[in-house]
């Protein structure tokens, strides 16, 4: 790798040629949809696409539609990378994903210039148009230590492994519901594992298990307080669980990326759907009073509205002050590329 003669004079200069315009977003939507009518191979794209689910939100469209609107959100997605950790804006929770370094600094925008070089260099063995700026995204999520979206991954083989194995011989019908999930809760320090709250938490959720409420219990929330913290809530949670309250490891599950309560709901019904759990039957939600309170309310429904897009569950009774029985809906599994730490 080569570095240019005459150096950049920041980021934008860098990384702005590969920002999707929606003038471009749309030339390229266009074009894909004209393709697909004549192109059979499309068809069985759009197929493995829709069996995905990772755009059921754009299910009900017809393949026209679903392909542009698929692909729009991946460009849309690219460029929060790139705006994000390339060139420093300030994202939608800016603090606790933003940038890690000082995007003016000759150091950095040195950086970002070879990085480029290099995602340029490397798109030349696939010749896909979207390949420089996908290399240059995963570059920069790379060189800023954002790599929680997988950090973890694959978690059916790796923390969760022991619970997938048992949960193909759990009768669930023995249980008045599929499972307990308990809220995170970071704390606000560098020395703390887990914060008061998410030990109250813990404490509330094992009432329900120990009263044989369900069979498993998720425990959710990722590496989020204080900002770039080491520690992770659910991995935490699971090693409390186990070493504080002896609860068998095979009968945890962790989900461990969840940034906000909306990802802790939609997250957690994920990994329902994917381990086998029945969303259909009633699972419980268990945190403080206070937050409860919050997940039951308006305010977190607009909320799951407009970042997710739609209602990752279906509220029901409330047990207690600290406890809402609910059911997944598999809508959840549609992924947010705006959110690339916990898409």
């Amino acid at each position: 790798t080569t570095v240019p003669d005459a150096p950049p004079k920041n980021v934008t200069e860098v990384v702005a040629p590969f920002l999707w315009s929606e003038q471009k977003i749309q030339t390229v939507g266009k074009r894909l949809v004209e393709m697909s009518k004549s192109n059979v191979a499309f068809s069985s794209l759009i197929q493995k696409l829709r069996k995905s689910h990772s755009y059921s939100n754009f299910e009900n469209h017809p393949d026209d539609e679903f392909l542009y609107k698929a692909w729009e959100l991946c460009a849309k997605g690219l460029d929060t990378v790139l705006e994000v950790y390339g060139i420093g804006k300030k994202p939608f929770y800016q603090n606790i994903d933003s940038v890690s370094f000082d995007v003016r600094s000759k150091q950095y925008v040195y950086a970002v210039a070879i990085l480029e070089q290099q995602a340029r260099q490397d798109a030349k063995e696939t010749n896909l148009f979207f390949q420089p700026g996908l290399n240059l995204s995963l570059s920069l999520l790379y060189a800023n230590h954002k790599d929680e979206a997988v950090r973890y991954d694959p978690l059916d083989s790796k923390e969760n492994a022991k619970a997938v194995q048992a949960i193909k011989t759990i009768n669930f019908g023995a249980y008045d519901y599929a499972s307990i999930v308990v809220l995170g809760g970071g704390p606000e320090n560098y020395r703390d594992r887990l914060s008061i709250a998410g030990k109250i938490n813990l404490q509330l959720a094992m009432k329900e298990y120990r009263g044989n409420k369900a069979p498993l219990i998720i425990v959710s929330g990722g590496h989020v307080h204080p900002y770039m913290t080491p520690y992770c809530e659910a991995v935490e949670m699971k090693r409390e669980l186990v070493e504080e309250y002896g609860v068998p490891e095979e009968r945890i599950i962790i989900e461990p990326y969840a940034r906000h309560t909306t990802t802790n709901m939609r997250n957690a019904t994920r990994l329902m759907i994917e381990y086998g759990i029945p969303i259909d039957k009633k699972s419980l939600v268990v945190t403080n009073p206070r937050h409860s309170s919050y997940v039951e309310s308006n305010v977190f429904k607009e909320r799951c509205q407009k970042e997710l897009g739609y209602q990752p569950v279906d509220l029901h009774d409330r047990l207690s002050p600290t406890t809402l029985e609910f059911t997944g809906n598999k809508v959840s599994l549609h992924q947010n590329p705006y959110q690339p730490l916990d898409p």
